[in-house]
């Protein structure tokens, strides 16, 4: 009897560093240069975390500590290796808003989709543009 409860408190603690561990990796940062539209909030430049919540949410963090979950219309199949984080932006009508986020070796997250003329801004990844 103690050695099953032995066993079961150790998978238990496995189990929870494991998770810990997975959920790290499901994780990433940038330095926003610019204000943006994210979950229908107004967010400042800034460093953000973000952070897979599971089941198509995302965590977003932003320079205040103060975190805001984000709904994915979407997953978005990787088109490339790159291994670095990248969050991508639509440019429309004078408003920047949040669209894509690409955690590193995930698919990436389709948050909005823009309808109509926009253009893109992407932080991070490896070919970042404004």
């Amino acid at each position: 009897m103690k050695r099953r409860v032995f066993f079961t408190i150790v998978a238990f603690v496995l189990a929870f560093g494991l998770s810990g561990a997975i959920a790290f990796a499901q994780s990433a940062s940038a330095e926003i240069p610019f204000p943006f539209v994210a979950g229908g909030k107004e967010m400042p430049a800034g460093k953000y975390q973000v952070a897979d919540a599971s089941n198509f949410r995302l965590q977003l963090t932003g320079p205040t500590g103060d975190g805001i979950f984000l709904l994915a219309i979407t997953m978005l199949g990787r088109h490339d290796k790159d291994p670095d984080p990248e969050f991508v932006f639509d440019k429309a009508d004078g408003k920047v808003v949040l669209s894509e986020v690409w955690l590193p070796g995930k698919d990436g997250y389709l948050l909005v989709s823009t309808k109509g003329p926009h253009t893109h801004a992407v932080v991070g990844g490896s070919n970042p543009r404004k």
